[in-house]
């Protein structure tokens, strides 16, 4: 009996390393890392600083190709960066000369789909953001957390399949942090995107994942995979850390990085 092949997932890596090379010296900062991400997942990313998370940001994002391995998005080999991806950074990188308005559709302008459909639609995204009432202000008139909210709108003004996410929160403070998770969360469930976050807050990636890879260093590998149970990752990231079982996990959590940060200082 024929057996239906199963779809290709969202985004794949398949025995990924990858070398960086300078003249003097070779340093490996991921090796052999396999990881599967199907559509609408959100994934989170976590591990000591060095163990190569960003690098494979990079790598899906077409920023930089492996030394080895291959990484696919839909089944296609990423071969350079392209419209499906988007990448949100630390920082927002907005330009103070520009209007809130005129960032939001600088993406558009890049890319050469700046018409007037997609300027609606970037417009709306400003709208469910809560940002409206800000588009002809200058980036220098709105907080830290409005900034990021506008970068995220740039973003996914571009209408990106799968969306990576490097640290977006780490700058701000904790209440505007909470507040902000919750209304990412609930942006991109409602646009069913694919999102990939690295980052070094641990509740955080309870309270926003289906599923948290934690990694090991020298060179980065994959130490554990933690399915999220769907009472706590069904619930907005504010309302995910009182559900039963969050604290226990988060244990759970800590002492795969302890493990973790302990096999690191014994290399």
């Amino acid at each position: 009996m024929n057996q239906t092949p199963s779809a290709p997932a969202k985004i794949e890596l398949s025995h990924v390393t990858h070398l960086y090379l300078s003249t003097t010296r070779a340093f490996m900062a991921v090796q052999d890392i396999n990881l599967r991400v199907e559509e609408g997942e959100f994934i989170c990313m976590v591990g000591p600083s060095g163990c190569g998370k960003t690098t494979l940001l990079s790598l899906m994002a077409g920023l930089e190709l492996p030394t080895a391995g291959k990484v696919s998005i839909d089944g296609t080999p990423v071969r350079g960066t392209s419209r499906q991806v988007g990448y949100m950074l630390q920082q927002d990188y907005l330009f103070n000369w520009r209007s809130i308005e005129d960032n939001v559709f600088l993406g558009l302008d890049i890319q050469g789909i700046r018409s007037r459909e997609t300027e609606q639609y970037a417009l709306h995204l400003l709208d469910e953001m809560e940002l409206s009432d800000v588009r002809k202000a200058s980036p220098m008139q709105l907080s830290g957390g409005m900034r990021q909210r506008v970068a995220l709108v740039r973003t996914l003004a571009c209408q990106p399949d799968v969306l990576l996410l490097d640290e977006p929160f780490s700058a701000l403070d904790y209440q505007t942090k909470l507040k902000l998770e919750d209304l990412i969360f609930s942006t991109l469930r409602r646009h069913k995107k694919t999102a990939i976050l690295v980052t070094h807050d641990l509740s955080e990636s309870i309270a926003m994942g289906d599923r948290i890879y934690i990694f090991s260093r020298n060179p980065g590998r994959v130490s554990s995979e933690i399915a999220i149970p769907p009472a706590i990752r069904d619930s907005l990231p504010f309302d995910a850390r009182n559900q039963d079982g969050f604290q226990d996990l988060f244990h759970r959590v800590w002492k795969e990085m302890e493990v973790v940060s302990d096999a690191a200082k014994g290399n």
